[in-house]
């Protein structure tokens, strides 16, 4: 089969449906059919006006040096004086900002077109800025860019099916192509693209987009969710939808438990995820804090992430005392992070939304226990008392008594670190999902 996925984050850019965008791609054509993804390029408008600027500020001189040359006027008030020098300024400032911009920015100077594992990655232009955030006018510069750039690339390319992460805001584009080419398409759930009080970002617009969604779901093919729990958060929008229930997997021969698990020093807690509303991390450094009163300090908190309430955490864990026992790792690349599992003994998270985390999948095919909320998705993934232990949401109270517990029990965080590898063994294999979206394109193509 010719397959079409359609997502507005793919690695390097976004978090965990983007890479498990990636890896159903990668397992597509490991079972032969060939796939073609296209995503978002990053882009910045500050060269293009300040290049703009400039070459009008130089044109605006250029008339005043051949008025004063050929009629020899005064040209101290002359007001074109002014705008020309007002526009060189502008038009520098824009070169350099845009110059900054291309040489720090972690998501500058992706490909346009290039084969990744096999499949083919065509990344179209947006006004996207940053790797781990999309504003509301970014996602909106990704549908106008895709709803453009997929019709020519269905009539090239001439897909058997189109498969659309995230119904907001990728999912007019499936309508646009149904209606245009009559390509069948199916719909992944992932989150925050199901409109939930818990999703507090998008709360004012799901108000307004309810209704579109709904509709939107309805003239899809098929609709699929990540977990249990996302498929009931989807039924309150729409209740009589079919919805299949497929869950991410994980990178099994990447994602590996060390071959002995122990070091000198504190027991390492790792969290994994952005700095937003929902993953809640205000709530984690509240139970590192309780740990601290409780005079338990042989530990260390590792963040890995970014996001818009960092400054606001690094704030939290200065006035609570916390700098020597928590630590700020940003964003890092894919070797370092599985090195960073594989380090850690326990992982850690008080999200209060998700649809099926890819972190905490992660964080268990490397053999690690997990402390987590009793959020969407995480039921299925952490068994209480067996690979590890789950609390109420915003309980830090609850979430700091089970990281004691394992913190101050080394066999039992091995032993749920063990059953944690097997569940990932069991259920979670790309191979195995992957087959499962297979049947449903099998079913639209009919």
């Amino acid at each position: 089969m010719r397959i079409l996925i359609i997502n507005y984050e793919f690695p390097p850019i976004g978090a965990g449906g983007g890479k498990a965008s990636q890896r159903i791609a990668a397992c597509l054509v490991e079972m032969g059919h060939t796939v073609r993804v296209i995503t978002s390029r990053p882009t910045q408008l500050y060269s293009l006006f300040g290049n703009i600027a400039v070459l009008l500020g130089l044109g605006f001189w250029t008339y005043l040096i051949y008025i004063k040359l050929a009629f020899n006027k005064d040209l101290s008030d002359h007001g074109f004086t002014l705008l020309g020098t007002l526009l060189l300024l502008i038009g520098f400032i824009l070169r350099n900002t845009g110059l900054t911009w291309e040489l720090t920015n972690p998501i500058r100077g992706l490909k346009p077109v290039e084969f990744i594992d096999g499949v083919e990655v065509w990344r179209i232009p947006v006004l996207r800025q940053r790797q781990e955030y999309c504003s509301t006018l970014e996602m909106g510069t990704f549908l106008v860019s895709g709803i453009w750039h997929s019709l020519f690339q269905v009539r090239e390319f001439n897909p058997d099916v189109a498969h659309v992460f995230f119904g907001i805001p990728d999912g007019p584009i499936g309508w646009m192509l149904k209606r245009v080419y009559g390509l069948p398409y199916l719909i992944s759930l992932r989150g925050a693209d199901v409109p939930s009080d818990e999703v507090k970002r998008f709360a004012k617009q799901y108000k307004v987009l309810r209704p579109f969604i709904r509709w939107l779901w309805r003239d899809a093919d098929a609709l699929v969710a990540v977990s249990n729990g996302l498929r009931e958060y989807a039924h309150d929008t729409a209740p009589d939808m079919p919805i299949t229930v497929i869950p991410n997997a994980i990178e099994l021969s990447v994602f590996t438990p060390p071959p002995k698990r122990g070091h000198d020093g504190p027991v390492r807690l790792l969290f994994v995820g952005r700095f937003n509303a929902f993953k809640n991390v205000e709530t984690l450094l509240e139970a590192v804090h309780l740990l601290r009163e409780k005079g338990i300090d042989n530990f260390e908190l590792q963040l890995i992430g970014e996001g818009e309430r960092r400054s606001n955490l690094e704030r939290l864990t200065a006035e609570k005392e916390l700098t020597r026992y928590v630590h700020f790792l940003g964003w890092v690349d894919r070797e370092t992070i599985v090195a960073r599992y594989r380090q850690a003994d326990l992982f850690a998270t008080a999200t209060t939304w998700e649809g099926m985390p890819n972190t905490v999948l992660e964080a268990m095919a490397c053999g690690l226990p997990v402390v987590a909320t009793r959020a969407s998705g995480l039921g299925e993934l952490v068994q209480e008392g067996v690979n590890g232990y789950l609390v109420d949401i915003n309980d830090p109270a609850a979430l700091a008594e089970r990281l004691a517990e394992l913190i101050n029990n080394p066999y039992e965080r091995q032993r749920m670190g063990k059953e944690s590898r097997k569940i990932a063994e069991r259920e979670f294999a790309w191979e195995y999902i992957t087959e499962q979206y297979v049947e449903i394109y099998r079913r639209l193509r009919k």
